[in-house]
């Protein structure tokens, strides 16, 4: 077992204490027991302490010690700012004869300090860009597994119904759909596999300019155009609601293509959870404060409450686990929320659920 260290030797003292001396302009006060300054000395200008009176009341003194003397126990005040504006380490120490406090310039800490708090902000400003990243980075995954998957499920369903058919006029009609959704696959794989980067990027553009903003009513046709045999196949009528062929203005802020995966993903998770012989409607509707209203109605079981509050949250899933992966109505918040608008679910009166979201309209300069 080892001895109690020994004393420091004197000339490891005497070089100690040089070091304090010229680095941290060491001042000490005693206050004595009667709360009156008892002795003093040391760089006391350092911490503007130039008019100090001995026998005087310290409190009235040095206003930063104002009801910390008598000491109750023996403390450390890093980086307190005294009347010079220099920052000092004060330590606060009993003895027989007092309270002592001790002065040490804390100007290189305190500039430490600040530079420690600047890299932690830095960190965390690279972390949210991280994070952003990230996001944007599952947003695109799910834009190609939907890219890919959409197409697919118009092919198979019109190749699925063909099969059943003798070739007759609705099955020519069937042949044909699921002819253009193969080319439309070929040409997204093509510009996915070129345009990774760039597609990263378009996620933060869209416009407001009317002239060149998507249409609301065209993007639900063509989406519903492209769904209906796989509504067909499952049983589930698949239809628009009644106004939508008025010649009317039903251009959106947005973008073409993402609006469509917004609404088809929506009407995609309505027939995952529509029971056979039930209806689907899509309607395009004028909303207050010149907004777009879009909703998708269907006839099914509802939203389980417990499920509700995290419908829109990323990775969320049914209850029965239906989804894809879990980000399709996530992503269809986070873009219709970056385009200034809102989405949001209900039950309806009548029976299933309604899914909506509103977007304003584009205004002219």
């Amino acid at each position: 077992m080892m001895d109690a260290m020994p004393e420091l030797p004197t000339r490891i003292q005497q070089h100690l204490h040089s070091l304090i001396a010229e680095d941290r302009s060491p001042a000490f006060i005693l206050c004595d027991a009667a709360g009156n300054l008892a002795a003093c000395g040391g760089a006391l200008e350092t911490y503007g302490l130039t008019q100090l009176e001995l026998g005087a009341p310290v409190d009235e003194q040095i206003f930063l010690l104002t009801g910390l003397l008598p000491l109750e126990k023996e403390e450390l005040q890093p980086c307190v700012h005294t009347e010079s504006g220099c920052p000092a380490d004060l330590y606060f120490l009993k003895a027989d004869e007092g309270d002592y406090v001790l002065f040490l310039d804390a100007t290189k800490q305190e500039k430490q300090q600040r530079l420690m708090q600047q890299k932690g902000n830095e960190l965390s400003l690279s972390y949210q860009r991280l994070i952003k990243e990230i996001q944007k980075k599952e947003i695109l995954l799910h834009c190609i597994v939907h890219d890919l998957a959409g197409p697919l499920l118009g092919i198979k369903g019109g190749y699925e119904l063909l099969a059943n058919e003798n070739i007759s006029p609705q099955g020519r009609k069937f042949l044909e759909i699921g002819l253009r959704q193969a080319d439309k696959q070929e040409k997204l794989i093509k510009e996915i596999l070129h345009a990774f980067a760039a597609e990263v990027e378009s996620l933060d553009s869209f416009t407001i300019d009317p002239a060149h903003a998507p249409d609301a009513a065209q993007a639900i046709k063509d989406v519903v155009e492209a769904l209906q045999p796989a509504f067909t196949l499952h049983h589930v009528k698949l239809q628009i609601a009644p106004g939508l062929a008025a010649a009317r203005n039903w251009k959106v802020v947005g973008e073409k293509s993402r609006l469509e995966r917004v609404i088809s993903n929506l009407i995609e998770n309505a027939l995952r959870h529509s029971p056979p012989d039930t209806t689907v409607t899509v309607g395009c509707y004028d909303n207050e404060h010149d907004q777009i209203l879009i909703a998708i109605d269907d006839e099914g079981p509802g939203i389980p409450p417990e499920v509700a509050p995290t419908l829109f949250q990323k990775f969320s899933q049914g209850k029965k686990g239906k989804g894809k992966v879990g980000l399709g109505l996530y992503f269809c918040r986070i873009t219709v929320e970056q385009w200034g608008g809102l989405i949001g679910h209900a039950a309806r009166a009548e029976k299933g659920s309604r899914f909506w979201f509103r977007l304003p309209r584009p205004k002219a300069n």
